[in-house]
């Protein structure tokens, strides 16, 4: 076979359509689904500005905002074009998700034969990718469309470079940048690509050759380098023109390094973009939390417990609470990485699919490992995405070269395949129906990690949501046993303890709050709230001083200290909050409300009136607002505008006594204005 040897369609058909209809048979039942209570509340159906679907504003808010403790612009933009077209319809955003993986998919297989040649190995990766359960929450839970939607530039991108590699020109590499960049924007998870291409020149594409030649674009069947000995027969000559631009390479080609620059640089740029976001959010566990040691620890045996579970998928949970490993656990694990590392580097030569499948997995996991640690979870199987595709492509070519010697190979190897697949096909479908709803997910985490605080926690959120309290307070304790620091369950029974008058437990439980700096505010503010309620200003100031200082709650907290500053009589302040509160949060109308009585205290009634006016405008049936809005154009002179700001206050509210007897007076100053006149010209 010659290389670029072209492959028919009717080749690649066939496992198009099998990847199609497997995956559809394996994941078809999400159509069915329903949103469950992990993050899906946050990104889609509680989510007011996602639910509006694709505005101008809604646009820039997804590329400002840093929500979820991420900046990923284009995952928003896809969640707000399903909103758009699907409204919240919970299977049409599943199906959406669903169509991204079979594209992921398919492309995968595209890409492997192009660059390999080998096209049943090609295949079996391909199938591996679409039907293995670790995929299943990539796939199956909404939140996590990122990463399909990155995947799907990634796996662009590896085309695009694919091509690239072949012809090396201007064209090509800034189609690799056109992919690159929106897989970026839709998750930091593209960082390493770069690393990836570079892996890539050294095997399939062969652009890297260490010692002994590598196939520079392996059209042909990719197996094992085999080194040349005397008296053996000369391969047959492709072409001239596949032939050129091997003989420019060299060992390793210093401009393998420069073109990847560009790329390098877009990756560390949203590397640092990702890491502010999530120290932003409080989402990075400081050092003295969880120290480097339990750090790289917990990176190794989650590097061997990924494989382990690629190799027998059981016990597979939305979430894994960090936990404390042996010594013997981390030290077995350290030492399989490097016998690993070591074997692949041995043997990269003769089989140079070991080293690229291990570094590829390697590499891919890095910002996910745990290294920089991200909220509380040990690992999580959607981390295995697209780093798994590395050890599969190492697997499935290595049983193609052992088996060279196998009596009846093909038929060995496609029985091998199709038990392989068929076990995965029933696991992953077994899985999938687990994401149904939050009680089946919620129920079946439990079963498989009963000491879960987390768990326990966010059911404790859905028992809320469904108004059973009781039921709620229960799972919030549960998890507050399992883990006494756990912010989110002291908050949430605190409030409600609150709802159930028993005010000095609650106080009890939020004062136990130190971190992380979200929970610390909103047990800050409740403090305060309930020292203003009893009268005790001073109390309360010093509480949400601590939560202003946080940066967190800032408009609601500032707004609070105006009251409590207003009880002491320290108007300037209180006007001071009450405007630092409405610049992070404009469409307040209370906020304008307070802001206009204050102003008048304070002589400036034109702006006051603007405020009132304003507060009227995003809340019309505002009773208060047309009230005040009429005392300050009286105050103004302006007697028929007040006369009808307090016929508009009576009309919504008929029982406001203050706004009659503030309508009469402006009546009987109307009636003394007309009089005016006439004594003028007696």
């Amino acid at each position: 076979m010659q290389l670029h040897e072209a492959h028919p369609i009717r080749r690649d058909l066939p496992v198009i359509l099998f990847l199609i209809i497997a995956t559809t048979l394996v994941y078809g039942q999400i159509v069915n689904f329903d949103f469950v209570l992990w993050d899906d509340h946050e990104y889609v159906y509680e989510n007011a500005i996602v639910q509006k679907g694709l505005t101008w504003q809604n646009m820039i808010w997804a590329f400002t905002t840093t929500t979820q403790a991420n900046w990923h612009p284009l995952t928003w933009l896809s969640h707000m074009a399903d909103c758009q077209f699907f409204g919240l319809k919970p299977g049409a955003h599943h199906l959406v998700s669903l169509f991204f993986h079979l594209v992921n998919s398919i492309l995968l297989f595209l890409v492997l034969r192009r660059m390999t040649g080998a096209h049943w190995r090609s295949a079996i990766v391909a199938a591996l990718f679409a039907l293995h359960p670790l995929h299943v929450e990539s796939v199956a839970w909404i939140s996590e469309r990122k990463d399909v939607l990155s995947s799907f530039f990634w796996m662009l991108s590896m085309a695009a470079y694919t091509r690239y590699a072949e012809k090396v020109c201007l064209k090509r590499y800034l189609l690799v940048l056109l992919f690159f960049i929106p897989g970026l924007l839709a998750k930091p998870m593209l960082v390493t690509l770069p690393l990836i291409f570079l892996m890539m020149d050294y095997w399939p594409l062969g652009r890297i050759r260490f010692g002994e030649p590598v196939q520079l674009n392996a059209s042909k069947p990719a197996g094992p380098a085999e080194p040349v000995r005397k008296g053996r027969k000369k391969r047959k000559v492709a072409p001239e023109k596949t032939r050129e631009p091997e003989a420019r390479l060299k060992s390793f080609d210093l401009q393998l390094a420069v073109e990847k620059i560009p790329l390098v640089v877009l990756s560390a740029v949203m590397s640092l973009i990702a890491y502010l976001a999530q120290q932003r959010e409080g989402a990075v566990a400081p050092l003295q939390a969880v120290p480097l040691f339990e750090r790289i620890s917990n990176a190794c045996v989650s590097y061997v417990n990924y494989l382990w579970k690629m190799i027998w998928p059981a016990g597979l949970v939305f979430f894994y609470p960090r936990q404390s490993w042996s010594f013997t656990e981390i030290l077995a694990s350290v030492l399989f990485l490097a016998g690993v590392t070591f074997l692949s580097l041995r043997f990269a030569r003769r089989y140079p699919y070991l080293l690229f499948g291990w570094l590829w997995y390697l590499v891919s996991l890095l910002p996910v490992i745990g290294l920089v640690q991200i909220g509380d979870a040990a690992m999580a199987d959607r981390y295995t995405y697209i780093p798994l595709i590395g050890p599969f492509i190492a697997l499935v070519w290595a049983a193609h070269d052992l088996s060279a010697r196998v009596p009846h190979r093909r038929i060995a190897l496609s029985v091998l395949a199709a038990v392989i697949l068929s076990a995965c096909m029933v696991l992953t479908f077994i899985q999938v129906g687990q994401w149904q709803n939050t009680v089946s997910l919620f129920a079946q985490g439990l079963k498989k990690s009963p000491g879960s605080y987390r768990i326990y926690n966010m059911l404790g959120e859905w028992y809320m949501k469904e108004g059973r309290p009781e039921e709620a307070l229960a799972r919030f304790e549960k998890a507050v046993e399992l883990n006494p620091l756990s912010s989110s369950a002291l908050y949430k029974i605190g409030k409600i303890l609150l709802s159930q008058g028993k005010t000095e437990e609650a106080m009890e439980h939020f004062s136990k709050i130190a971190s992380p700096a979200d929970y610390f505010a909103r047990s800050q503010y409740e403090l305060g709230s309930i020292y203003l309620s009893r009268g005790d200003a001073d109390r309360a100031i010093d509480y949400f001083e601590r939560g202003i200082r946080t940066g967190k709650l800032y408009p609601q907290l500032c707004a609070r200290m105006a009251d409590a500053l207003l009880m002491k009589g320290r108007l300037d302040e209180a006007l001071q909050y009450t405007l630092r509160a409405l610049e992070r949060q404009t469409d307040d109308a209370k906020l304008h409300y307070n802001a206009g009585n204050l102003l008048i205290g304070k002589g400036r009634v034109s702006e006051a009136i603007a405020h009132f006016r304003e507060a009227i405008r995003l809340s019309p049936d505002y009773s208060r607002a047309h009230n005040n809005l009429g005392s300050a154009l009286l105050l103004e002179g302006r007697t028929e505008e007040a006369v009808q700001q307090f016929q508009e206050a009576i009309r919504i509210d008929p029982t406001y006594e203050m706004a009659r007897a503030n309508l009469r007076d402006a009546l009987a100053q109307q009636g003394k204005n007309r009089e005016r006149p006439q004594k003028g010209t007696r």
